[in-house]
């Protein structure tokens, strides 16, 4: 249970780090995905579970006045599975190298890190992953 709790607190707390910072503005939402007879939906993390799937949406606001490079670190107990955006890039040893995803639906194993540019207003990006 302990560790439940706090990989939703890593995931809800860890906000991404940015060149210039200070005015940006970036939040995380975790989610559970369910399926069931009607479809496929998700609700709010309250708690989560080996073998879950989850969806977490990053949004953000940058001024006006330049883009922004963000990265965020992907918890240790997940293996991120698809994301919402191809211009992504990808570390898989801690931040130290990055590069290109070919097609964000089919991502590398053992990702630590993802980095994107952010330009100037409201932006969006999520990422589906499984519980280890």
């Amino acid at each position: 249970m302990r560790s439940t709790i706090a990989l939703i607190a890593l995931l809800l707390n860890a906000a991404p780090l940015a060149a210039g910072s200070e005015a940006l503005d970036v939040r995380s939402a975790v989610f559970i995905e369910r399926s069931d007879a009607q479809g496929r939906r998700i609700e709010p993390a309250d708690r989560l579970l080996r073998g879950d799937t989850i969806v977490t949406v990053l949004t953000w606001h940058a001024p006006d006045r330049a883009g922004y490079t963000i990265v965020s670190a992907v918890p240790p107990a997940l293996a991120l599975e698809s994301a919402s955006h191809d211009a992504m890039e990808v570390s898989t040893d801690g931040g130290r190298t990055w590069r290109a995803l070919a097609d964000a639906r089919d991502l590398p194993s053992g990702i630590t890190h993802l980095r994107w540019q952010a330009q100037a207003g409201d932006g969006r990006l999520s990422y589906r992953a499984r519980v280890r």
